[in-house]
């Protein structure tokens, strides 16, 4: 059934006049709703309010408010409705009258099927181009709100490392914009938001823009608010309020619900309750990012609370080294001395089993009790590289680059696959690797997935992702597509990213943040960390360099 668009009313103090009217055209072949016709003007001033037409045909003598004193009152009251006059007279007064009240064109009866179509052609074109004005001029709206937001962005970003950038007076409208100072602060985590990116076409502006309002929507729309998105991390958004504890407790499950698992992928909501002014706020972040790495290394939605953090030091301390995971004092020895030997299923043991390491996602494990077992045994294997295979190191260093990103997004199996292949690494090494060219159906799938990441590097693509997708095992993708392209797939990934990075450097209007976002990394810090290891400069140095050209 075909949706009616535009609505249609007609006026004639004749029956057969309005039934001729009706029954001219096939009104809804043309999308439209010929509503029940009005005997009189003061009929349509009645009915207008709640049927809303959007054209008006209108007979000129009528009796009780004529149609030139009809279009007279429409012109002022509803400018926007079209109206026709229609007329038995040829009476030039009467169709000077007409346009001089704002109606489209003047009719003569009895109206043709030809001269109606004409005519409303000409106003179903201008409503078309109303609504299209309409519809730019909302976009626009919305552009330049997005912009300022996320101005506001960078300027409140700014004050979470002590300082602001740019203009001094930033610093005076950023305060300016706030009537209250003692505030609590709420920050929210997604560590799915390359996926969450997807959704809004990479566009971050209205990613963030739309997280933002719907956050702010389930604070009850409150004056006295502040939520901006973290410039240097985009998966960061911090809620400045004055809250009580239960109020604030209850507004972090309500977050949750809002942004389910399933579709927005794990979230963490930190709670800093303790009110303070805005101008702690460095303070206040630093905190929260402290509680942050004590939530679960998992794929669950959690909450965390800095006020829990509280306690008293040597309570404290005595909690994590009961709680607390980390390698034992002997692994590095024993490391050692089972690579030097090629046991090979012990030192994976010794690796994946110690403190049931390879389930490190079952809950038992925090996020730095992860960072901090990663590190001591990245630590040991890069040293062991460096001193005994000096030629691996600089595949070391980027599976320890892989593993950093991967604990970042909580994503366990794309970790301990990283750390799988360091290790196929050593065992393969001084290994005729010509003689596992592979398949020619193996190289085919290795060259789809080369095309993939050449047209899809802005998306969150993992190694076991992309193994699990074709059905292989990581390690050997992993060999084979190194075999072909003379690079690992994470290289290849991060080389082009850089590339394009660069490419995009030479637009002026596009913040590095921004840029950072584009090629598929929400942390700029870290973003610049690998830009500056791939290009030998800071993305801003290289910007800078290519101004002076």
């Amino acid at each position: 059934m075909k949706t009616m668009k535009y609505k249609v009313l007609a006026a004639d103090d004749e029956f057969w006049s309005r039934e001729n009217i009706r029954n001219l055209i096939p009104w809804e072949e043309y999308s439209l709703e010929f509503l029940e016709p009005a005997c009189d003007g003061e009929e349509v001033m009645e009915r207008i309010e709640e049927e809303k037409p959007d054209i008006i045909l209108t007979d000129i003598n009528m009796p009780f408010l004529s149609g030139l004193e009809l279009l007279e009152r429409l012109q002022k009251e509803y400018p926007e409705i079209i109206t026709v006059a229609i007329s038995g007279y040829d009476d030039f007064d009467k169709v000077k009258g007409v346009f001089v009240s704002g109606g489209l064109d003047y009719l003569l009866k009895p109206v043709g099927k030809e001269e109606m179509v004409k005519v409303l052609t000409k106003a179903l074109n201008l409503l078309e181009e109303r609504e299209n004005t309409k519809k730019q001029d909302e976009t626009s709206r919305i552009r330049e709100h997005k912009l300022s937001s996320f101005l506001e962005d960078s300027e409140y970003s700014a004050l979470l490392s002590g300082k602001l950038y740019g203009q001094a007076d930033a610093q005076t409208y950023v305060s300016s914009t706030n009537t209250f100072s003692e505030v609590a602060t709420l920050m929210v985590k997604f560590y799915n938001i390359a996926e969450i990116a997807e959704k809004f076409e990479y566009d971050n502006l209205q990613m963030s823009w739309s997280i933002k309002s719907r956050l702010r929507e389930l604070t009850g729309l409150e004056e006295n608010v502040i939520i901006f998105n973290n410039s240097n991390k985009m998966s960061e958004f911090l809620l400045v309020k004055t809250a009580d504890a239960k109020e604030f407790r209850t507004l972090a499950e309500n977050i949750l619900r809002e942004f389910p698992l399933e579709e927005y992928g794990p979230i963490s909501v930190v709670l800093h309750e303790q009110t303070s002014s805005l101008d702690d706020i460095g303070t206040i972040y630093r905190e929260l990012i402290s509680t942050l790495v004590t939530r679960p290394f998992n794929r669950h939605h959690c909450i965390l609370s800095c006020q829990e953090e509280k306690r008293g030091e040597s309570q404290r301390s005595s909690e994590i080294q009961m709680m607390g995971k980390s390698a034992p004092a002997h692994m590095e020895t024993e490391l050692y001395h089972l690579l030097a030997t090629g046991q090979r299923s012990k030192t994976e043991k010794l690796i994946f089993k110690t403190c049931d390491f390879k389930d490190c996602d079952n809950g038992a494990w925090t996020y730095l009790d992860v960072k901090q077992y990663t590190g001591r045994l990245t630590g040991i294997l890069y040293r062991y590289v460096q001193e005994k295979c000096p030629e691996l190191t600089a595949q070391a260093e980027e599976a320890m680059d892989n593993i950093d990103y991967y604990m970042k997004c909580l994503n366990a199996p794309s970790l301990l696959a990283s750390l799988k292949i360091l290790l196929d690494s050593l065992w393969e090494r001084g290994e005729d690797k010509d003689s596992d060219s592979g398949s020619g159906s193996i190289m085919q799938q290795v060259e789809q997935i080369h095309k993939y990441m050449e047209r899809s590097y802005h998306e969150n693509i993992t190694l076991t992702a992309l193994a699990e997708e074709y059905h292989m095992d990581a390690s050997y993708l992993s060999r084979s597509f190194s075999q072909k392209y003379g690079e690992t797939i994470i290289a290849f990934l991060t080389r082009i990213r850089m590339e394009k990075a660069a490419e995009l450097m030479k637009d002026p209007d596009k913040k590095l943040e921004t840029i950072s976002f584009l090629v598929g990394y929400d942390d700029y810090n870290y973003f610049s960390r690998v830009f500056r290891k791939k290009m030998g400069c800071s993305p801003r140095d290289y910007r800078n360099n290519l101004a002076q050209l």
